[in-house]
């Protein structure tokens, strides 16, 4: 699942949650800790950290995560 945007903007608070992402050919695994705007590309970005600790070598757009359903 993305991430759901109304209105007014992102309409969870995504902190904390364990999302993935395919890149370059593999598939990246992780929890974010932080989302900010960056103003000059206008979308939200996202800090996200593997679970051994070491955080990713991108910062990718929110809505480009595969956030994972947590039941």
């Amino acid at each position: 699942m993305t991430a759901e945007f109304g209105k007014f903007g992102v309409k969870h608070d995504y902190r904390g949650a364990h999302v993935t992402l395919d890149w370059q050919g593999r598939t990246l695994l992780g929890e974010i800790k932080e989302i900010y705007r960056n103003e000059q590309r206008g979308v939200l970005l996202c800090k996200v950290q593997h679970f051994c600790g070491d955080f990713w070598p991108i910062e990718p757009a929110l809505i480009a995560l595969n956030i994972l359903e947590r039941n």
